[in-house]
């Protein structure tokens, strides 16, 4: 009976850690190492609605690295790549708080939820990001900086109360990060 028993308690352990496992590489972005789209979705949509319980503002900052297709044409997909690497630890190694975080988006595009984020704060944190991507000094001779920079586009609001359409704030960081590529890219637009 001892025996089974540790066999039993052997084998659970194992489930659970193989499930723990299984959890994180569904919820995370196998190439950055950033929460992944699904993750973001599900993580958004229940901060959104905490906010609104609560009154509390939440942020969206979207980020795009500039000319990054240029970028893949010149160094190749693996140094593509390793570029996104390199800017999603960047990213993330600014966010300090632990409901502060970093999901890819899409492509070459991250998103970062800041919950209790008033525009202030979101906007100086973007700009921080952008100050990190820069000391990385990634070479891109497409780029007439020289180096891997983004724009980025800050969205803030409170959401009204039993409100659940977080889709609207996405949306303005989207529009937001759309007028600092039109404004000649590697800047913050905050709306």
């Amino acid at each position: 009976m001892a025996c089974a028993t540790a066999v039993v308690a052997a084998l659970g352990r194992r489930a659970i850690k193989a499930s723990r496992l299984l959890r994180a590489q569904v919820m995370q972005d196998g190439l950055t190492g950033l929460a992944n789209r699904r993750y973001f979705d599900e993580t958004i949509e229940r901060e959104f609605r905490r906010a609104s319980r609560q009154g509390q503002p939440v942020a969206v900052i979207m980020i795009d690295v500039d000319h990054f297709k240029d970028y893949n044409d010149r160094y190749g997909h693996l140094a593509g790549d390793e570029c996104l690497r390199e800017v999603a630890r960047a990213i993330q190694g600014c966010l300090r708080r632990a409901s502060d975080f970093a999901a890819r988006y899409g492509g070459e595009e991250i998103v970062v939820v800041l919950p209790d984020a008033d525009g202030a704060r979101a906007n100086t944190l973007a700009m921080r990001m952008q100050a990190a991507v820069h000391a990385l000094a990634l070479p891109h001779e497409c780029h007439a900086s020289g180096v891997v920079t983004f724009s980025g586009g800050v969205a803030t609001c409170v959401p009204r109360p039993r409100t659940d359409d977080w889709h609207a704030l996405v949306a303005e960081a989207d529009a937001a990060l759309y007028a600092a590529k039109a404004g000649g890219r590697d800047t913050v637009v905050t709306c």
